[in-house]
């Protein structure tokens, strides 16, 4: 009987059956965690090399705002 059990379980027993079960989660989290991250890395997220005057000046090249907004923002910044 034992034989069988290990004959079913691919010769290494339950820990084997284990083994592969943390295997293939960790493996189903990994690509979930690869997933996101790409996902978020391509959502349009600002870099934090740019300052902030860089970006009011990109939203104003967009034009995204006006130059008296552009003028109005600067001089809090």
């Amino acid at each position: 009987m034992f034989g069988r059990c290990l004959q079913y379980f691919g010769g290494f027993g339950m820990g084997g059956m284990m083994f592969m079960w943390i295997f293939w989660i960790a493996l189903i989290i990994l690509v979930i965690y690869l997933a996101t991250r790409l996902l978020n890395d391509r959502s349009g997220k600002v870099s934090t090399d740019e300052s902030a005057l860089d970006i009011l000046k990109k939203e104003l090249a967009k034009g995204n705002i006006t130059e008296e907004e552009f003028d109005r923002k600067k001089k809090l910044l």
